[in-house]
């Protein structure tokens, strides 16, 4: 995930979804234990608006209407649509699996008691069943606030918004993994995250922004560890002047553990098996748009393709 981050085009209006049709569309979600995705529940009717709220360098964020509880309320999601029509569409569970693995570390790092607790938005990827071999999009809840990037997989730290926390968290993921990986590409909501990357010791799985040992280089030749990794025990690297400290500093300079504990999950970032779904078949033919087949007018024409 080569720099992901999301512009906004201009002032962000949530859609009239009265006037957007619906689709049916079927869920699939990441099973982290057994490394693959499992088809859950019922057929759901989602409204998907065709204009793009942001854009990275490689998905379109669309506001989505879904109800997918039980009690019949729908609420706000984010559709995230490639921009390259013809991506292999095991990208998007690529990047699913990659941000239900990150929201592991997450639960371990806010076991340990940070001064913020840190979580990643739950995602899934979606088949829409009533377009041509039923494209697939990933989607997640839509956070309401200011979005910012804090570091990206390639040693870029945002030091305009400097903050500790999210760099901490990085920094954990390698030490609790016992040096296997490192989640970086930090982004999102105050500490409610979405779209990291994880670099993995050799370079497999979790998606094509995984660079391996380079990642780990990159991301240690441009981190100085804080007052949270400090707090954590964590090996402090190239470490701030703690009188100069503004941030984000914990009320007890150390935690009571000894040290942070080594933990590697089942999943390795390969998926063990791809879902059995027309999408996968024949990928490099032309799709077709996923919102409507009737021509779409105004400047956003063709973003709607996948």
């Amino acid at each position: 995930m080569v720099d992901t981050k999301l512009t906004n085009f201009g002032h962000e209006n949530f859609p009239n979804f009265s006037k957007i049709p619906t689709q049916r569309a079927r869920m699939l979600k990441f099973n982290l234990e057994e490394g693959r995705f499992d088809s859950f529940g019922e057929i759901l009717e989602v409204k998907i608006d065709p204009t793009p709220f942001a854009r990275g360098n490689l998905r379109l964020a669309h506001h989505m209407l879904a109800c997918l509880s039980k009690n019949g309320v729908k609420e706000h999601y984010v559709a995230k649509i490639s921009i390259d029509p013809f991506e292999d569409p095991k990208n998007y569970l690529d990047d699913v699996a990659t941000q239900q693995c990150a929201s592991e570390y997450a639960k371990m790092y806010n076991r340990y008691n940070p001064p913020k607790r840190v979580e990643f938005v739950e995602a899934f990827v979606i088949s829409l069943i009533d377009r041509p071999r039923a494209p697939l999009c990933a989607v997640e809840r839509y956070i309401d606030g200011t979005y910012k990037k804090h570091n990206n997989n390639w040693g870029f730290i945002n030091n305009k918004h400097e903050r500790n926390t999210p760099h901490a968290f990085s920094h954990f993921t390698y030490e609790a993994s016992r040096h296997q990986l490192l989640i970086c590409d930090i982004q999102g909501v105050a500490d409610i995250y979405t779209d990291p990357q994880i670099h993995s010791i050799d370079g497999r799985g979790y998606g094509k922004g995984n660079m391996g040992k380079r990642g780990f280089r990159k991301f240690f030749s441009t981190h100085r560890c804080n007052a949270v990794c400090k707090f954590l025990k964590l090996p402090l690297i190239n470490p701030k002047d703690p009188k100069k400290e503004l941030l984000t500093v914990p009320q007890e300079a150390l935690m009571k553990k000894d040290q942070v504990e080594n933990v590697k999950l089942g999943f390795s970032g390969s998926l063990n098996a791809l879902p059995k779904l027309p999408a996968f078949k024949n990928t490099r033919r032309m799709k077709e748009p996923l919102i409507s087949k009737q021509k779409e007018t105004g400047p956003c024409c063709n973003c709607a393709l996948i």
